[in-house]
């Protein structure tokens, strides 16, 4: 894998009686592999403002961590077999937020690492809602990317 990448997160959330809201967000950043661990490094802007959040994902076997810092902040870690709770700061109020992974797959190839992860979310000890993200790096110049 090149230092050069591009990020997509896609997201979907499906809340007790509602429908499902998918997102999905696309970043240039940078990467970086230490020990046997993945390091993906990428601004998120916020929509609306011009405020940028600081986004460090760190990747081990099976496990997934989320740091967030700027406007928004928070370390969210998906594990399997284990039942993770954070902080979630926004400028709107903080909130603690528990994530239990149900389920995580993690592909490698050369130019692409693909994380799949379905999870149970919790906003202040309360079940908000049953949700997957799927985290792929590849390669900047690897023509994987298609909108």
């Amino acid at each position: 894998m090149t230092e050069e990448v591009l990020i997509s997160v896609k997201g979907l959330h499906t809340m007790e009686g509602s429908k499902e809201d998918e997102v999905e967000m696309i970043s240039a950043g940078r990467y970086y592999n230490k020990n046997g661990k993945h390091y993906i490094f990428y601004e998120e802007a916020i929509e609306g403002t011009k405020e940028v959040v600081q986004n460090c994902i760190k990747l081990q076997d099976d496990r997934m961590e989320v740091k967030k810092k700027g406007p928004l902040q928070s370390e969210m870690i998906f594990e399997r077999d284990r039942k993770n709770r954070s902080w979630y700061c926004t400028p709107y109020g903080n909130m603690m937020a528990g994530i239990e992974v149900n389920n995580m797959r993690v592909s490698e190839t050369g130019e692409l690492i693909q994380v799949d992860v379905d999870y149970s979310l919790e906003m202040n000890y309360e079940h908000l809602a049953d949700c997957s993200i799927t985290v792929k790096v590849m390669a900047k110049d690897s023509g994987l990317l298609r909108l």
